[in-house]
């Protein structure tokens, strides 16, 4: 089989490393990504999420975990700033990674940890996680749902990490807040690592129509791996087993309605309980092939892997 270069849309790695004690250039049995599981899945790089972005201080410690991580040689990092990155990591031999705020909760008033945040290569950023800050509101977890969406300072924040060069990525927003994202820009944005909330219904996954609405923009959905986001109660019921065939659904879903250059991949890893058959980073062959032998092209499959993300982030970033 042809090996595909993966760009995965959405890891937990950072804040996962920092939780275990453990390295990233070994090899592990816990969690799901590291050096050598990745180089085995061809993860040609990944977004590294710095979780949670909810106050200024989570974004400084996870800043300062973040590089700990990518400047250590052992690693093989490649930090992606450009485009060029992205294949100069492969040439090398490394992981590409590409920083990423997951909400922005922690950004002050002026904005201004964001722009110095994108000096220091921030590239992606999701505007709210599961709760409610001054710029947006996002999909709850628990409790009772927030009816409120973008804020006008959220509209303005948006607005200023595009003239940057960030994309917008609007998994975790509520549903108000997402199709504020749709009236007030004309850039494309990721919903980085959701699924299609007609296959199974969470908050956290994307209606019908904003899957079209992404695709109108010309942005990518990642497929979460998260069981609970495959698989209606699978939260409620961890040893409910989700197959390959399930992914195909989600994937098969949003093609459906839209086309294979909507789909992508997030696969949470290391930040959610992912099914036995996907089991961990070196596992990206396994869906595939399972793919292939089921109605998708190889050129489908590249789409899919990398190229559509790919495509997003030449659209929004400078250079």
């Amino acid at each position: 089989m042809e090996k595909f270069s993966v760009i995965d849309g959405h890891i937990d790695t950072v804040m996962r490393i920092l939780q275990d004690g453990r390295k990233f250039y070994e090899r592990s049995k816990e969690g799901h990504c590291d050096l050598p599981r990745m180089q085995e899945g061809h993860v040609q790089a990944a977004l590294f999420a710095i979780f949670p972005a909810m106050t200024k201080r989570n974004i400084l410690d996870g800043l300062d975990q973040w590089f700990k991580v990518a400047s250590d040689p052992r690693n093989r990092i490649h930090q992606v700033k450009t485009i060029d990155d992205f294949s100069i990591a492969q040439q090398e031999n490394k992981i590409g990674a590409v920083l990423h705020f997951e909400g922005a909760g922690g950004i002050d008033k002026k904005f201004q940890l964001m722009r110095l945040g994108y000096q220091l290569g921030l590239r992606t950023m999701g505007l709210s996680w599961s709760n409610v800050n001054r710029y947006a509101t996002g999909s709850m977890f628990k409790g009772d749902q927030v009816e409120t969406g973008l804020t006008d300072k959220g509209i303005l924040l948006m607005e200023e990490a595009q003239k940057l060069g960030i994309t917008i990525d609007v998994s975790h927003l509520n549903d108000l807040s997402f199709w504020d994202v749709v009236k007030n820009t004309s850039k494309p944005f990721i919903a980085s690592h959701s699924n299609a909330r007609s296959v199974c219904n969470h908050l956290r996954n994307l209606t019908d129509d904003q899957i079209k609405a992404v695709h109108e923009k010309k942005g990518t959905i990642g497929i979460n791996y998260s069981k609970g986001f495959l698989l209606e109660n699978a939260f409620e019921k961890p040893e409910i087993e989700v197959g390959l065939d399930i992914f195909k659904k989600h994937i098969d879903h949003i093609v459906n309605l839209t086309d294979i250059n909507t789909i992508a991949l997030g696969s949470d890893y290391d930040g959610t309980t992912v099914p036995d058959c996907l089991k961990d980073s070196s596992s990206f062959p396994i869906l595939f092939n399972y793919l292939l032998e089921n109605g998708y092209s190889n050129q489908d499959i590249k789409k899919l892997a990398s190229e559509n993300l790919l495509r997003v982030f030449k659209d929004t970033w400078k250079n």
